[in-house]
């Protein structure tokens, strides 16, 4: 699946939950930004071109409940990479102990609706559970490397459930840029919402040169190809976006965020500006190349001209 259009300039984030969004908005945008983070998580490679494929993320309530009616709830992220590879993720805020619980409801549910398989002459049935992970934007600390259910089975033999989980919190820029894990960059906020929580200062040039660092890791990521202009747009606003969170009640700081990333966030006027003026170097160049043309053929009708004439005499 190749690229798809690039989010607008007026997208809007349901503030509840802003966070997931964030993530599905990289997703739905540019998934490509995911293949980085399979070779960090799952040490799997995929070269540019693969194809990568949104699929189904609807999945029955009824174990969530027992005493209402069964409904309908969403995983997050679930996808088909290079036609072979299923991977469902998930973004969690906090540490909840029942989040295992969830994730193996949802691979099971992932697995009937994706990935089962028959074998019609022993009329058996396969489920190949997807490459699953819990991204956690902010806390750390009380976050174990991997979720795990033990299950046991009735014939008393079981199975550990394990799946591993991505600590954005714990990744340097430096690593961030090393391992061009660029979507955990939006998420980079929450950790001046952590310290603003606990009652520490942040100094408005700090706030500028961590800024700075964040948008030269995205220059650097245009200039060898990994993004495009548009992309680097998109993250530019997805920052702003989780920067309008976390310093919401902070003005000063928000105010240095907004000074940083306005001159580089393009209204759609510029936008068309800039389309405009493109469109009249083209249809320029169109008239120059009309032109030449005009010119050639005038003089191939010159020659054909002369020929004609010494041909006669």
């Amino acid at each position: 699946m190749s690229e798809k259009t690039p989010m607008t300039q007026n997208a809007v984030f349901d503030g509840r939950k802003l966070w997931d969004e964030i993530l599905k908005a990289i997703v739905d945008t540019m998934p490509t930004q995911l293949f980085p983070l399979f070779q960090e998580v799952y040490r799997k490679e995929y070269s540019e071109g693969t194809s990568i494929a949104l699929l189904e993320t609807e999945t029955s309530t009824f174990w969530e409940n027992g005493e209402e009616l069964p409904g309908s709830t969403f995983m997050d992220i679930a996808l088909l990479v290079g036609g072979t590879d299923y991977y469902h993720l998930e973004c969690q805020m906090k540490n909840d102990h029942e989040m295992v619980i969830r994730m193996f409801s949802y691979d099971v549910h992932f697995a009937i609706t994706h990935t089962k398989t028959m074998d019609g002459d022993a009329g058996e049935i396969t489920l190949k559970f997807p490459h699953s992970a819990v991204i956690y934007p902010e806390g750390s600390n009380a976050v174990p490397d991997h979720l795990q259910c033990r299950i046991l089975f009735q014939d008393n033999s079981e199975h550990i459930y394990q799946i591993p989980t991505v600590k954005v919190q714990t990744y340097s820029l430096e690593e961030i840029k090393k391992k061009h894990l660029i979507l955990f960059l939006p998420y980079t906020m929450l950790r001046f919402r952590s310290r603003l929580r606990q009652g520490k200062k942040i100094a408005e040039k700090e706030l500028t040169e961590y800024l700075e660092e964040v948008i030269l890791i995205l220059e650097e990521e245009v200039s060898v190809g990994s993004l495009t202009d548009r992309q680097y747009q998109d993250y530019v606003r997805l920052i702003c976006h989780a920067a309008d969170r976390v310093f919401a009640k902070h003005r000063k700081l928000w105010k240095e965020v907004d000074k940083m990333t306005k001159p580089l966030i393009k209204l759609p006027s510029v936008e068309i500006k800039e389309l405009e003026e493109k469109l009249a170097r083209q249809e320029t160049e169109i008239a120059k190349q009309a032109a030449e043309i005009a010119k050639q053929k005038a003089e191939n009708r010159r020659l054909q001209e002369m020929l004609r004439l010494a041909g006669n005499n």
